[in-house]
């Protein structure tokens, strides 16, 4: 066993399917606090934990204000309050990076490392490749000791003009797709650290192991499913216009080619929340959980995943939203 599968496969602590064959996920993005939050923020976000008694929670992206939040203080002074939901319950929970976790102005392996030293945050990073929030999550079977399902999450990155790519200076005079914006994209180098970490699992396996995957910004295909919500079977709320990545990066299409990951599950578009089907893939945007930042009130909430161990290649996913919360 290689280095990377050993780390792919090393968890603080284990996840594994209920002894009814069942697993719960609640997604929350964009929260964008800082430690001058909005009260409601948490007090929702404690009462849709308690409601629904999640597993396992990630955390979208954008997991603070980092154009506020500008020192490792200050992170851990917020990080104290928002692990709350999760910690006292002894929940474990994961992290993906959005723009506004990367504004903050310290060391991205750092940042990352201030949330791993929570005793129930089992995220985790590389440092060999381009983004700081690349980790899987083996899930094992309910009473076997065998993995059955993969949480994935990648970086999405910040603005592309702080990478290490070469942006033609006309480029913002030229008329591009109305969904493409400033920010950065997944790397070759992310998309490789997947594709090769997909194909150890399944040879140290003996099968593909299907999966979600959470990232921040959406990849370009989720336009399909906003351009054709019937033939996709689309339902929820897709009315702000997505800013994502300047270019395709290339990650549906590695996917799609690789055909484990099930399921895509992003955030970044406040009001929007939407899943749908586009080549056998479920593609979902989480709604925005925190107060502060813009958005929809009638929306504001978290996405619950059901995954089940006889089949998990049919995912269920719903919105929550704080407003039905009682």
């Amino acid at each position: 066993m290689n280095n990377n599968l050993k780390n792919n496969f090393l968890l603080k602590h284990e996840l594994r399917f209920n002894s009814d064959g069942n697993f719960k996920i609640l997604m929350l993005s964009d929260i964008q606090e800082t430690l001058n939050y909005d009260k409601r923020t948490l007090v929702s976000i404690d009462k849709l934990i308690e409601a629904q008694k999640p597993d396992l929670v990630i955390l979208g992206g954008d997991n603070c204000d980092g154009t506020v939040l500008k020192t490792e203080e200050e992170l851990r002074k917020y990080l104290n309050i928002f692990s709350t939901p999760m910690e006292r319950r002894k929940i474990p929970w994961a992290h993906v990076f959005g723009n506004h976790d990367h504004d903050i102005d310290i060391d991205d392996i750092l940042k990352t490392k201030i949330y791993e030293e929570y005793k129930y945050c089992i995220s985790k990073h590389t440092e060999d490749i381009y983004g700081t929030t690349n980790f899987v999550l083996p899930i094992k079977h309910s009473n076997k000791d065998e993995i059955v399902f993969n949480i994935w999450g990648i970086d999405t990155n910040n603005l592309m003009t702080s990478a290490d790519i070469k942006i033609d200076k006309n480029i913002n005079l030229m008329k591009r797709p109305s969904m493409s914006c400033r920010w950065d994209i997944l790397h070759f180098e992310q998309l490789m650290w997947y594709w090769n970490s997909s194909i150890e699992f399944e040879k140290y396996c003996n099968r593909k192991i299907n999966g979600i995957l959470f990232m921040h910004i959406p990849p370009y295909e989720f336009q399909y499913i906003v351009e054709n919500p019937e033939y996709t079977n689309a339902k929820g709320n897709m009315e702000e216009v997505m800013k994502i990545g300047m270019f395709n990066s290339g990650i549906f299409s590695t996917v799609l080619q690789r055909n484990d990951i099930k399921c895509i599950a992003c955030g970044h578009s406040h009001n929007d929340c939407f899943e749908g089907d586009f080549c056998g893939i479920k593609m979902c945007l989480d709604a925005c959980a925190g107060y502060s930042p813009y958005g929809t009130d009638e929306l504001r909430g978290g996405r619950i995943f059901e995954i089940n161990e006889n089949n998990t290649s049919n995912i269920n996913t719903y919105m929550i939203h704080y407003k039905d919360l009682k």
